[in-house]
């Protein structure tokens, strides 16, 4: 992850990073860059409804060849063994790239499964690895219910709209039993399981509703997942994603207002421009510090205090930073970036379905002050 609007490399020393992600910043930039066309992330917009379901984009068997669907996973079952701090550096640059597709939803899902593993993850591991298979989860149960079986459970009811779901083979879902919340691995094709694409904020990766009748599960695919890890893994990797986006969007606001001149002179020269340029900055290596730093939580284990607090901060902070540096960013550009084949608009979307999975900002800062107001360090 950089700490310039520019460059990938960044000139100062960011906190919660070192010189070997800076390094893996510019081989994942660099590799989109030469790998995914522009194009293909725009050419989703003009697609009529939803994709089909199952639908694989253009660059998912170059992304599992590179290793980056399994960055995350253990070395035994084909992954890289990297952290959470790894696959947000990741995530940060496949949003400055504007990356579409299942690839965040299915890496969540594999740090997930990777922090809880049992006999029905090992065969998961190497197939999301492999980019075998693609995966995607609830982060609520909705109105889901399991009810015991002789063999397992018994899915019934509606979850939430899911990123990526659509495109899914898998799909980690939450939901109330007679004993609390439990989480369950479905495959998308099991009787019973209906997924619904509809058209999200975002058309490059969009949501989709999940409604299970009668679906069996059984007992092996029943999984003893913490529900609040698996909201601040998904607090974490949307953070670093969203932080992409504010790093993208500061790049292009630079850029124009070194080249666009107005008076005789760039328009970065004046100073309101430079003040929306600068609070732009600011807002952006907020948010990065904050996401390096829960990453980092949770790759150490320090505990779910600690863990929860910096997610819950993260959280807070990086959607706010990439939505308003997304609509600084269409300031600066003026009438440019008001149209549609302006990639700006694109970069909006990416923030506003960032905020709608997250939840409201105010809501994680009163969390994060009742976990410090509980010790939480």
């Amino acid at each position: 992850m950089g700490t310039d609007s520019g460059t990938a490399t960044g000139t100062g020393t960011g906190v919660g990073i070192t010189d070997e992600h800076r390094a893996l910043a510019r081989s994942v930039r660099g590799w989109l860059a030469r790998t995914v066309p522009p194009g293909e992330a725009r050419a989703l917009l003009d697609t009529p409804g939803p994709p089909a379901p199952g639908a694989r984009p253009e660059h998912w068997a170059a992304l599992a060849a590179q290793g980056l669907t399994g960055i995350q996973l253990p070395e035994e079952y084909g992954g890289g063994g990297g952290g959470i701090l790894d696959l947000a550096v990741v995530l940060e640059e496949a949003a400055h790239g504007s990356l579409p597709g299942p690839y965040l939803a299915t890496v969540l899902v594999g740090a997930v499964l990777a922090r809880t593993p049992g006999p029905a993850t090992g065969d998961t591991f190497r197939a999301i690895a492999a980019g075998e298979r693609t995966a995607a989860l609830a982060l609520t149960p909705g109105t889901l219910t399991a009810t015991p079986t002789a063999t397992g459970h018994r899915l019934d009811g509606t979850a939430p709209p899911a990123l990526s779901a659509d495109a899914a083979d898998l799909l980690l879902l939450p939901a109330a039993t007679p004993t609390g919340e439990r989480w369950f691995l479905v495959d998308a094709g099991t009787e019973g399981l209906t997924v619904r694409p509809h058209r999200s904020v975002d058309p490059t990766r969009p949501t989709a509703q999940v409604r299970a009748d009668a679906v069996p599960v059984p007992a092996h695919r029943t999984l003893p997942i913490a529900s609040a890890l698996v909201r601040d893994l998904a607090a974490v990797l949307l953070a670093a994603d969203a932080c992409g986006t504010a790093a993208r969007c500061l790049c292009t606001a630079v850029e124009h207002a070194r080249v666009r001149e107005q008076f005789g002179r760039p328009i970065g020269a004046f100073q309101a421009v430079k003040h929306l340029c600068a609070d732009m900055l600011v807002r952006l290596e907020q948010a990065r510090a904050l996401t390096w730093d829960a990453a980092r939580a949770a790759d150490e284990e320090t505990g779910d205090g600690a863990r929860g607090l910096t997610a819950a901060l993260a959280a807070a902070t990086a959607p706010e930073a990439a939505y308003t540096c997304a609509k600084d960013t269409i300031q600066i550009l003026g009438g440019t970036g008001f149209t549609w084949e302006h990639d700006a608009h694109l970069w909006l979307r990416r923030a506003v379905l960032a905020r709608q999975l997250l939840g409201t900002a105010d809501a994680h800062r009163l969390r994060a002050a009742r976990l410090a107001a509980a010790g939480a360090r």
